[in-house]
């Protein structure tokens, strides 16, 4: 006898409630935190108690479709491995809003934009792997504890850190380097050292306001912390300098956006290392060796950081439409990008079915220095070179603007497992106009285990 179809689809429903109740208890399913488990009810145990532990992998995949320095098309990988724990000592001592971290990191891998989409005397500014770079070795990222006093409106933190855990943060929605976190450790990175290498520091944070609220902090400025062997560094011998940031920091619900919380940050820092300049000798003509060009005692940089919810889900608050805009501008003296600027939109929750999915679209870009270009400049026409030679070896390449457009799909399985395709667009790559533009798939893959 046949099967009506109302008793087919009773059995269909019944054979797959059976299968998401079978894998209900298994690293796949969809309501997994992490993939090891709860380790038998240990694990969230131990959190009320103070004690949180996360181990997480993540990887990131690159290919050259089309264009590029090189466009022998080649797959890459980069990797990280994080090993993090968080401390609240409020429930561990009694010390009322205490917290303190520790977080160590292994990166491996290789670098697209190294290999094929830039020209190896110029750079590429941003990364088609944001987890790509500073060194292929274990490195102490996070150990600091942080206590608030005056009912927690005033917080100090002090230990080893990244300079944007706490001064011109912002989201990381994306794969590419500049649409992923602060932008200033991409433009003036070789004093401000964002994760995953850190240093010592202190800061402050005063909420004067209920919406308001100013930072100021100190950290040294060690070049010795971004040596490959030299992750765990804790000395201070070959520090440099101090670098100072400020920051003040607006979190409104504005009636123009519904009510919808945004963050809106302005901040500049001074840092008190020497800084060579980009272009000219003591004597103000045109130098081609840094070690001829002029020395300032100070570099400085200025920043804009922007966050809002544009739109909310009737149903769920936290899905709906969101954007970025982030800005720098920096010491023109000494810095070869003088100003980058990145918008970048994100839409969490493209259907009911899928409520922690998103979709982002994302644009960046560099503005060279103009004093850079007329250093380039100069040396080449010392050469007697012109655009025309620029496949020879001795011809130095003139930098312009770069831009990068990402378009991605994050496809949030469960909060253990996260993939993340992506298509990506570099135009001039270092700034560079010889350069083919290039486009570049991506896939992004994170486990929390």
């Amino acid at each position: 006898m046949k099967l009506s179809s109302i008793n087919k689809l009773t059995i269909l429903s019944l054979g797959l409630s059976l299968s998401q109740l079978s894998l209900a208890n298994t690293p796949l399913s969809q309501g997994r935190q992490w993939l090891l488990g709860d380790w038998n009810g240990e694990r969230q145990s131990l959190e009320e108690k103070g004690y949180k532990f996360n181990l997480g992998f993540q990887s990131e995949s690159a290919t050259n479709l089309d264009g590029g320095y090189n466009d022998d098309r080649e797959m890459l990988h980069a990797y990280q491995l994080t090993l993090a724990s968080l401390f609240d000592f409020e429930k561990i001592a009694g010390w009322k809003n205490t917290q303190a971290s520790v977080m160590i990191t292994k990166r491996d891998g290789q670098g697209l934009s190294a290999e094929r989409i830039s020209d190896p005397r110029a750079a590429q500014f941003s990364n088609v792997q944001e987890i790509y770079g500073r060194g292929q070795s274990w490195r102490l990222t996070q150990a600091w504890i942080k206590s608030g006093f005056l009912e927690n409106t005033l917080q100090f933190k002090i230990g080893r850190m990244g300079l944007s855990e706490d001064f011109n943060a912002s989201h990381c929605e994306f794969q590419n380097l500049m649409l992923c976190g602060g932008q200033l450790g991409k433009t003036v990175g070789n004093i401000w050292y964002n994760g995953p290498v850190s240093q010592w520091g202190t800061n402050m944070r005063y909420q004067f306001l209920p919406e308001w609220s100013i930072a100021a902090g100190i950290y040294e400025m060690n070049p010795e912390n971004t040596f490959e062997d030299r992750g765990f560094n804790l000395g201070i011998d070959d520090a440099e300098g101090g670098l100072i940031p400020v920051e003040l920091v607006w979190k409104p619900k504005l009636a123009m956006f519904n009510g919808l919380a945004g963050e809106y940050k302005v901040g500049a820092f001074y840092a008190t290392a020497d800084a060579t300049d980009v272009k000219s000798n003591p004597q103000g003509q045109i130098a081609v060796a840094a070690a001829d060009r002029k020395i300032h005692h100070y570099k400085q940089s200025v920043w804009l950081n922007a966050q809002q919810q544009l739109t909310a889900h009737e149903n769920d608050s936290k899905r709906g439409l969101y954007a970025s805009a982030n800005f720098t501008w920096n010491d023109k003296a000494t810095t070869t990008v003088e100003s980058s600027q990145q918008l970048a939109f994100w839409y969490k929750g493209i259907g009911d079915a899928r409520p922690n999915d998103s979709i982002g679209l994302g644009f960046a870009r560099f503005d060279v220095n103009d004093r850079v270009r007329d250093r380039q400049q100069y040396n080449n026409d010392l050469n007697n070179f012109t655009a025309v030679d620029y496949s020879n070896p001795m011809y130095n390449p003139i930098q312009n603007d770069e831009l990068n457009i990402e378009l991605n799909y994050s496809f949030n399985w469960s909060p253990a497992i996260m993939l993340r395709p992506n298509l990506q667009y570099v135009h001039q790559a270092g700034g560079v106009k010889q350069v083919d533009d290039a486009w570049v798939f991506g896939l992004t893959t994170r486990f929390n285990f």
